[in-house]
Parts: structure tokens; sequence; C-alpha cells
């Protein structure tokens, strides 16, 4: 049996952090997005991202950054960046010259020509991850919105491939049991409300992944 792999997102304490990590989080996700009740500033992600950094993967999750963005996580010593946008696959490219950062590019799935579109970055990227479709009033992610995993069935992954979108206690079972992916990645399914992360569900929704 394979081992699953789990990323908490929208981390913006120090508590929750090393809660996350002691349930036996792989990756943590922090938000740089102002829009997002999960944003968090420079000052306090460094500071927690000082103390952790040797026991856990830290992501930087932004929504079409800009050079000096980039550049900034990686003063902040980030060991990945997720891009959260629409970066074209040139943007793509240039993100990596700027950094040696592992990248996870993320992309809305409805069905099978979303999927068609994620193959030109699998060669620039380290990680996809596959995130429901956001309407124009919402977020880009965070949304606690499924999208219908089935459109994955079939599909040959050519890239390790983060399963995001509305994943929580209810369903993550199904979801690992689905086995079309052993990365599995959640942010507001183990929320009080929003941007608010809640210790019981993060403990819950790692053990129903690990064991």
């Amino acid at each position: 049996m394979s081992e699953n792999f789990v990323k908490i997102c929208g981390i913006n304490s120090e508590d929750i952090a090393i809660h996350a990590i002691n349930a036996n989080a792989d990756y943590l996700g922090f938000i740089y997005y102002p829009h997002s009740p999960r944003n968090i500033s420079f000052e306090e992600s460094s500071a927690i991202i000082h103390k952790i950094k040797d026991k856990v993967k830290t992501v930087a999750v932004t929504v079409n950054p800009d050079d000096s963005l980039i550049k900034k996580i990686v003063e902040i010593g980030f060991s990945m960046i997720q891009l959260h946008g629409n970066e074209s696959l040139e943007r793509v490219r240039k993100i990596k010259s700027l950094s040696s950062l592992k990248i996870i590019k993320s992309f809305g799935i409805e069905n099978a020509v979303d999927l068609e579109k994620t193959n030109a970055y699998v060669d620039e990227v380290d990680y996809l991850l596959f995130d429901a479709i956001p309407n124009e009033s919402e977020l880009p992610g965070g949304n606690a919105k499924t999208f219908n995993w089935s459109s994955l069935n079939g599909y040959v992954a050519k890239k390790e491939f983060f399963l995001s979108g509305g994943l929580n206690i209810e369903n993550v079972e199904t979801a690992v049991n689905s086995n079309l992916t052993n990365f599995f990645d959640v942010s507001s399914g183990v929320e009080s409300s929003p941007g608010v992360k809640d210790r019981q569900k993060i403990s819950a929704f790692i053990k129903k992944i690990k064991n």
C-alpha cells in the first residue's frame, strides 16, 4: 500500500502549524492573497517558517504572483511555491528562472478538456493540483466546493497531483478509496469558520488519510 500525503492549507498561526505537524501533516500552505480570510503577512509567515522549516514542507500559495513576491518567498525560506491563478506557461517558466523552489500548479477541473490543458505544464512544474472551478464571485480556492472526481477516471497522470476542493472529514475516505492520487489538500474542510482552523478536524482529517 502506497503512502498518502496531506497538505493543510491556510496556516496563519504558529500553534496551528505545530499542531498540524504533530498530527503528521506533510505540507503546510501559507496564503499570500489579500482577499482570502486565510491571508498571512510576510512577518507572521517568516516567524513561523523559521521555527518549523526543518519539520515539514512549506508551501507559499500565490495567485498570479509578480517577481517581487517570488523573491520575497525565496527570502523567507519556503520549500515550494503554489501557483493558484491563471499563470501562463511563459509566466511559469519565468518564475522557475527566479527561484529553485519546487512548483505546484493548480487547475480548475470540470471535465476531460480541462485535464488536457494541464499537459503543456507537466515538464515545467513539479506537482499539479486539481481544484473545483470557482465562479466569478468566489475566491480562487478555499471555497468548500468539490468537483466531479469521476472526470479523473482513466486519467493517466504525467505528474503527481494533489486532489483539492471541498475535501473534509466526511468525504475524504471516499477520495482516498477512489485511488486517484496519494496527495490530498484541505483548507476550509478543517475550519470552524473561514480562516479559523479547527485542531480536532485537522487531526481527524489526517488520521483518515494516513490510517
